[in-house]
């Protein structure tokens, strides 16, 4: 496939070079190609740490055609393609994942008309994946507050027995960053953490990644269940990362899931971490 592809190319180079450059196929060919493009983006760390390239065809094209988009690793001697993956379309987006590995990659697009695109090079060092952010992360509960809330649960100061080694390093980190802000720090609540504990835990027993339960119910409900009524609640989330601090930067390094951590109207937390399948991470954040 690598030759027949070469050779396709090689030959569109050889018939623009032989045909007079006023020719109708040769100014057709160059129109189509200012307002037709191919893009190719630089190769990443997707959330599930493999390694994910994106080409596209965009703007004003006319009739489908073939691209493709692979996958390169920049190496001695010819670049080898880690993964290739085609489609005939008009307009589109088209994504390839593969294994990750540190190294050094490009993404590598064709087209019609003899057209390739290289991405710019990206020296990939770690396949940590990255959080995924919250759909609209935000300081405010995702479901209407009690109007009388009930009493303030009991607070368990951080640092005591409330979660492992491991939730209260991200305790004391996270409270670490809210004092850079001028925010006051985070009671580690026993409540909290029961709800942040469960939802990583079912994370990883079902296998999925997102705010909302496999049974449908949301971040607010679960804290409800958990018996910590709210005025303002929030949550962040992630999986992949190995340790507390790392959690904590990847967090920091999101705007929103930053916003979380720095809301200053928050008083309370509950940090959730199980290793199986992630490992996966939760922080709830509240104020009673």
């Amino acid at each position: 496939m690598k030759t027949s592809l070469r050779a396709l190319f090689c030959a569109g180079v050889l018939l623009a070079a032989t045909l007079p450059a006023t020719t109708a196929s040769a100014a057709a060919a160059q129109a189509h190609t200012a307002r037709c493009r191919i893009v190719a983006s630089k190769p990443a760390v997707n959330q599930l740490g493999q390694l994910t390239a994106v080409g596209s065809r965009t703007g004003n094209c006319f009739g489908k055609t073939r691209v493709r988009v692979r996958i390169k690793q920049f190496v001695a001697g010819p670049d080898k393609t880690l993964k290739s993956g085609s489609k005939v379309v008009r307009t589109a987006k088209l994504r390839v994942r593969t294994t990750c590995a540190p190294g050094v990659y490009y993404t590598q697009v064709t087209g019609r008309f003899g057209q390739v695109v290289n991405s710019r090079r990206v020296n990939i060092t770690t396949c940590t994946p990255a959080p995924a952010p919250s759909p609209s992360p935000s300081a405010s509960p995702s479901t209407s507050p009690s109007a009388t809330p009930s009493a303030t649960p009991s607070a368990t100061p951080t640092g005591s027995t409330v979660g492992t080694a491991v939730e209260n390093e991200v305790v004391r980190l996270t409270n670490a960053e809210r004092a850079k802000g001028g925010c006051g720090p985070l009671t580690h609540d026993a409540k909290l953490r029961t709800a942040a504990f469960n939802h990583s835990a079912d994370m990883s027993a079902k296998n999925y990644f997102s705010h909302d339960s496999a049974d449908g119910r949301s971040f607010g409900d679960r804290l409800k269940q958990a018996g910590f009524s709210f005025r303002a609640a929030g949550e962040n989330i992630a999986k992949g990362y190995q340790t507390a601090a790392q959690v904590v930067q990847g967090w920091m390094n999101s705007p929103g899931h930053k916003a979380n951590i720095m809301n200053c109207t928050y008083t309370h937390i509950g940090v959730g971490h199980v290793v199986a399948g992630g490992p996966y991470w939760t922080q709830d954040f509240a104020k009673p």
